[in-house]
């Protein structure tokens, strides 16, 4: 069973005959006019004869497959959430979207303690392992949320149980931050979005800006009340 978008896509257009681009295209489009990523998928599975039911994603093992990838070394983590903080903020094709961007804070939520330098990743492998989050986490979202032309619009009808949590906390932060509010990446208080900075609020910023280390800027990241990736302050 595919995990990604891109590897259901893809063998979607092995099936079918197509190209990739030309089904990836199509299925951008009837997800901008609010078709969900499986009903897309299989809705075209069912233009071509194909049984719609060979084309799904299972949520649970994206979720699984994320808890592995950042329980496998501190700073490998670190370095994911630093490319991803500066990509949720920038803007055209390199931005990452806000709502996947929420899907992998309650990600690092759920992992329990990540080892430090373990196994010492080369730039290529840390490389790898972010481009690797990035599609799994727009995927989840895809999956557990339910969109229209608006966006995010509540949780799937079909989200699993054990994940609706995580659906409902990235629907309530998109819904923010549409209505102009942001949660601290740090202390996790609500702000105006336009007075963040670098994803915190004015005090966390403060608090941190005269660190250089990347351990300190982001190690919060994913909860209020911890002090680092799986690390509980209790």
């Amino acid at each position: 069973m595919s995990l990604t978008a891109r590897e259901l896509i893809h063998k979607l257009a092995e099936d079918t005959g197509l190209t990739y681009p030309t089904v990836a295209k199509r299925v951008n489009r009837m997800m901008k006019k609010g078709s969900g990523l499986i009903e897309s998928v299989q809705e075209i599975a069912v233009e071509y004869k194909l049984r719609p039911d060979y084309y799904k994603i299972n949520p649970v093992k994206i979720v699984a497959e994320t808890e592995k990838i950042l329980r496998e070394d501190y700073t490998q983590t670190l370095m994911i959430s630093a490319v991803l903080g500066q990509m949720v903020e920038a803007r055209g094709k390199e931005r990452f979207p806000s709502p996947a961007f929420f899907a992998f804070t309650e990600m690092l939520s759920r992992i329990s303690d990540a080892p430090r330098d373990v196994k010492s990743e080369t730039s290529i492998e840390i490389e790898e392992h972010t481009t690797r989050i990035i599609e799994l986490m727009t995927t989840l979202v895809s999956v557990l949320c339910e969109w229209s032309e608006q966006g995010v619009i509540g949780v799937a009808d079909d989200c699993p149980d054990t994940l609706r949590d995580i659906a409902r906390a990235i629907f309530r932060k998109t819904k923010l931050l549409q209505g102009g509010l942001w949660t601290c990446i740090s202390c996790g208080n609500i702000i105006e979005a336009r007075d963040t900075r670098a994803l915190m609020c004015y005090e966390c910023d403060v608090k941190l800006s005269g660190s250089r280390s990347i351990e300190d800027r982001y190690e919060s990241l994913g909860g209020s009340d911890r002090k680092g990736y799986g690390r509980s302050t209790e």
